[in-house]
């Protein structure tokens, strides 16, 4: 994996670009054969799924690597099923969204450098993980991270992000948080880039004369949860943006990112201070208050209120929690095995009703997404 690309107004977004490695296959002939095989599948270089449209040859790399599964001789399955349970906490899903909300937490620290420390990360409240509803190996929805630099650090805020993500990349632990899905890689900014890019919106909102309907969406974002009719400010946003400033797509995906910020589950902050700053400025941000292409704080109401149920898929898990243990031990095999290969989206169609979502809101979204570019 490499990073490459730049983070500013009018380039494209950090990218990562990389041919998925092998993992050596060792015989198994014991647990501790097992043990160390399965250890591999820590490192993200051993699935590189966010680059299978450049790299596809990645997804026939991942087979070979998970094939130790098929390997697995019948008398090390129930092995390998207890220490996944206890490596992971499944089938607690309440533990295992716990467990990925610390890893989360403490891998974001851990890519703390000489030239920067985190501020705030946080991310929506409402995905598996918020709702404790996680499997292992999920990976979190609209994830941010706020870097704050340090002293006497006077490289570029670009390249200060570039080293952080690509920090994060190969530090996680893969089997308990998936950084392998391209729209859920956590948002980075420094503080000074995250207030910049604000300013330079709020102008354009502000000239453009948005701001006159600041209530008007402001009320969207409690009530409407229709990805294309609630993104009704971010559409205007970018009819009205030449691109001369701020490019349309660095604004759209700056707008996924404000929003985890204002309206998303916080994992971890330095000191009451700084939120306390990050929250007076975007009260007074036109642009901040208006941004709904999310609708995260709708959702997360009308679950809170019983308007809405959460998805069928984490419905679905909640049976695993007493039930699992019941199983035969040829499903409980099959299941924790699809879940190990979930991480990348390679799980088969056997226990879909524990993976795919019910509705079709990745279309939805990108319906918005389309008219904000």
């Amino acid at each position: 994996m490499k990073v490459t690309g730049v983070c500013n107004t009018n380039s494209q977004k950090i990218n990562f670009s990389g041919i998925a490695q092998k993992i050596p296959q060792i015989p198994l002939n014991s647990a501790q054969d097992l043990r160390n095989q399965y250890h591999y599948l820590r490192f993200a270089k051993y699935y590189e799924a966010l680059d299978d449209e450049i790299y596809p040859q990645n997804k026939f790399i991942r087979m070979e690597n998970f094939s130790f599964l098929e390997r697995i001789p019948q008398t090390l399955k129930k092995i390998f099923v207890e220490k996944f349970k206890e490596f992971t906490d499944f089938p607690n899903i309440a533990k295992v969204s716990q467990k990925i909300n610390d890893t989360f937490v403490n891998n974001a620290l851990k890519a703390e450098n000489n030239d920067v420390k985190v501020l705030l990360a946080g991310y929506d409240p409402v995905c598996s993980i918020g709702l404790k509803h996680a499997l292992p190996g999920s990976d979190i929805d609209k994830a941010y991270i706020v870097l704050g630099k340090k002293q006497n650090v006077f490289k570029p805020d670009d390249q200060i992000i570039a080293d952080y993500k690509g920090a994060l990349w190969e530090n996680v632990d893969q089997r308990i948080l998936s950084l392998n899905n391209q729209n859920t890689f956590p948002e980075v900014y420094t503080l000074d880039k995250m207030f910049n890019t604000l300013d330079v919106l709020d102008r354009l909102t502000v000239n453009a004369g948005l701001d006159k309907n600041m209530d008007y969406f402001k009320d969207k974002r409690l009530f409407d949860i229709d990805p294309v009719s609630a993104g009704e400010f971010n559409i205007r946003f970018a009819n009205i943006n030449k691109g001369d400033e701020i490019s349309k797509v660095y604004a759209k995906n700056f707008a996924y990112f404000i929003e985890s910020v204002r309206d998303g589950k916080i994992a971890y902050k330095v000191d009451n201070n700084i939120l306390n700053v990050i929250n007076e400025r975007l009260s007074r941000s036109p642009f901040a208050i208006m941004s709904n292409v999310t609708q995260m704080g709708a959702h997360e109401r009308q679950i809170n209120k019983g308007m809405k149920d959460i998805k069928k898929k984490l419905r679905a898990r909640e049976h695993l929690v007493e039930e699992f243990d019941r199983w035969a031990e040829e499903d409980k095999f099959n299941l924790v095995k699809n879940i190990v290969k979930a991480v990348s989206k390679d799980q088969d169609n056997t226990f879909d009703k524990y993976f795919l979502n019910d509705d079709n809101i990745l279309e939805r979204y990108e319906r918005l997404n389309r008219q904000l570019i």
